[in-house]
């Protein structure tokens, strides 16, 4: 068996021959595509990264393309998200299951409120954004690191998506050195949903990393190229889970104003009281804008692709009480009993001048041992069901080797009156291998309160859902 240090090396040198080889390969093809650039002048300053072509048609990306608040310091920005979902199964407590934008159905809901901006003085860099809503709650819950130790992380963070600082150094054309909670963009879909083309995302964006807390360094080598390390607490995390960092990066890489790729991969330990059991991730996405025409009906066409893989192996303590198809207790786990295998594309039509589009698409993920699951708010003998760090629960379990299987298509018709205003209908399909969807009997209790100890009401779970999504999403 091999030592713990070589398991290390192994997985950190893995992460950076992939680094290399997206650099090297990415610098051979940029070398070799004409891309146009604003003339500068002897004296001019740079550009900006990626300021060489309008990139809001991308999925993940502001549309917004003037902010009329900006000011020399501080560009504010503002975002309210609000809906309303239709779940089929009509579930009695209203509750959905494995979904990042929603909680409840059958109701309105405020999912985000957002308030904040970037600082820009001189060299000096930042931003803050808040988080009110129902997201303060949903992200908090999916953080199993709050659990270790005592102060309250969950409640310190919580009304936070962003907040760091740092220092911008005049090297090529950029290298930003910051520390904070910032954006992964694993999984390609924007924590923030006016920027994506669906309200709901697939199961590769809802089941990756949101947001990290730790170090990162920007360098933009050219202008269409970011190298971005990260030292992080861990994979979607306030705090630590163990003793070692995450480590990871992001290659982003846009040969032309049509065409963008990011590379992104993670290695850490992320599981509490497991410090032997280490997890590597990679996520990679194209998007292609293929017609550009503005006096054409339908005036421009573009799809996004990703590709997900990850696995996790090691030791774990028999006190966590894994066990195998026969209850036999497992201290051992290898990549074939946590694994995680993901996709999905998206293909967005827009007419009308813009104003209106219509995005289908779906994905699929594979994900052996569960580990990677967004968890139900199933009973587990505490009032308010469980969490990421106390979930225990018979009717939903995470024993390594247990199989699930996920897939979803949606159809999403978008108005968009003016930049700053979207109007999102969607029918939203999403199917599993195992029982997890609401039924009508719902997950929490047979009176619909969100009460009860284990055993005293089986939740309602079903492989299927069928949701109507509507929103409306302001960004300015």
């Amino acid at each position: 068996m091999k030592s713990k240090r070589s398991l290390i090396l192994k997985g950190l040198s893995s992460l950076w021959v992939m680094t290399v080889l997206f650099v090297l390969g990415g610098k051979v093809w940029a070398d070799a595509t004409p891309m146009v650039t604003p003339t500068e002048t002897a004296t001019s300053v740079k550009p900006d990264p990626f300021s060489f072509a309008d990139f809001t048609w991308m999925n993940g990306n502001a549309r917004v393309k003037t902010n009329p608040l900006d000011s020399k310091y501080f560009t504010p920005e503002i975002i309210v998200d609000a809906h309303y979902i239709y779940d089929f199964a009509n579930p009695i407590d209203h509750t959905l299951v494995g979904t990042t934008e929603g909680s409840r159905t059958q109701e309105l809901e405020v999912q985000e409120i957002g308030v904040g901006g970037d600082l820009h003085v001189d060299n000096v860099i930042g931003r803050i954004f808040t988080q009110f809503g129902t997201n303060a709650t949903q992200t908090v819950r999916n953080d199993a690191s709050p659990g270790r130790g005592t102060t309250d992380l969950a409640d310190a963070y919580r009304y936070l998506s962003e907040a760091w600082g740092g220092y911008h150094l005049d090297v090529n054309y950029g290298l930003n050195i910051e520390a904070g909670i910032f954006m992964s963009y694993i999984g390609l879909f924007s924590y923030y949903s006016p920027e994506n083309w669906t309200y709901q995302p697939s199961y590769v964006s809802s089941n990756t990393p949101w947001f990290f807390n730790g170090v990162r360094v920007q360098w933009f080598p050219e202008q269409n190229l970011k190298i971005e390390p990260w030292i992080i607490n861990g994979w979607q995390s306030y705090g630590m889970f163990n003793s070692q960092p995450g480590l990871g990066y992001q290659v982003k890489w846009a040969p032309t104003g049509d065409i963008s790729t990011v590379f992104n991969g993670y290695y850490g330990t992320d599981n509490l009281a497991a410090p032997g059991l280490y997890r590597m991730h990679t996520d990679n996405s194209l998007l292609v804008k293929y017609l550009d025409d503005p006096k054409a009906p339908i005036d421009k066409v573009a799809f996004s692709l990703t590709v997900d893989y990850g696995q996790m192996w090691g030791s774990v303590p028999s006190s966590l009480g894994y066990v195998d198809n026969n209850g036999n207790p497992v201290t051992s786990i290898n990549p074939s009993q946590e694994n995680f295998f993901g996709s999905m594309l998206y293909n967005r039509f827009w007419f009308d001048h813009d104003h209106q589009a219509l995005t289908l698409g779906g994905g699929f993920m594979v994900n052996t041992g569960r580990y990677l699951v967004l968890l139900p708010d199933l009973p587990n003998g505490s009032t308010g069901g469980a969490n990421a760090a106390n979930y225990a629960s018979p009717y939903f379990t995470e024993n390594p080797g247990d199989p699930f299987t996920g897939w979803d298509w949606t159809v999403t018709w978008s108005i968009m009156p003016s930049q700053f205003l979207m109007y999102q209908i969607e029918f939203n399909h999403r199917g599993s291998s195992v029982p997890y969807f609401a039924g009508p009997g719902g997950i929490t209790s047979a009176n619909g309160n969100n009460v009860g100890a284990a055993g005293s009401y089986v939740p309602d779970l079903r492989t299927s859902e069928d949701r109507i999504n509507l929103a409306c999403e302001l960004e300015i």
